[in-house]
């Protein structure tokens, strides 16, 4: 008998790997990934990659990207916590609190301030259309049913229940911060 539950390790890699790769838990072909969106967000706003740049390193678990970046921008996924667990018919289910940390350096972004400050809240909406899509077999609600690691066929929902940003330093570095709820079912 396998004990498993899944846990905080598999939401960070369901959606760290939803974020980078694209890939789905079950289906043949990978879905957009985050720079993907970025490219199409470029072509609507009639932006280029000097004011809206590709996510340049994704990492997990380490929350202090200010701090150890090597390159920018530079996506962190790390986990929070969980919530309490819920007992449905077929199983438990357990809510964990990730966040989504978006770094990205004045010198990342060509133009004043503003346009870095306005590159982060950029990255914030592309997080969120990420998040809420339901086409071409995409579910950014359920993280494509989990990726294909430790979450696959476990991740019920995803939403974002917050987004803001920070700025640090001279010349000012920012951060955008979103709080995620992923909640996942244990088998029964």
């Amino acid at each position: 008998m396998s004990y498993i539950a899944y846990g905080s390790e598999a939401a960070v890699d369901a959606l760290l790997e939803f974020l980078r790769d694209g890939t789905h838990g079950g289906a043949t072909s990978p879905a957009d990934t985050f720079n993907d969106v970025l490219a199409a967000r470029r072509t609507t706003l009639g932006v280029t990659t000097a004011t809206l740049p590709d996510i340049a390193e994704f990492v997990a678990y380490w929350p202090f990207a200010d701090e150890r970046a090597t390159h920018t921008p530079q996506l962190v996924v790390g986990w929070r916590g969980s919530a309490g667990e819920e007992l449905p018919p077929t199983g438990r289910s357990f809510d964990h609190v990730l966040e989504v940390m978006i770094f990205l350096t004045d010198a990342d972004v060509l133009g004043s301030e503003v346009e870095a400050a306005k590159a982060a809240a950029r990255y914030s909406d592309a997080l969120r259309v990420m998040l809420n899509r339901r086409v071409k077999q995409e579910q950014g609600h359920t993280l494509n049913n989990g990726g294909t690691g430790a979450a696959q066929g476990r991740v019920i929902s995803c939403q974002v229940q917050r987004q803001e940003y920070a700025v640090a330093g001279t010349p000012p570095n920012f951060m955008t911060i979103a709080e995620i709820r992923v909640r996942m079912s244990e088998a029964y």
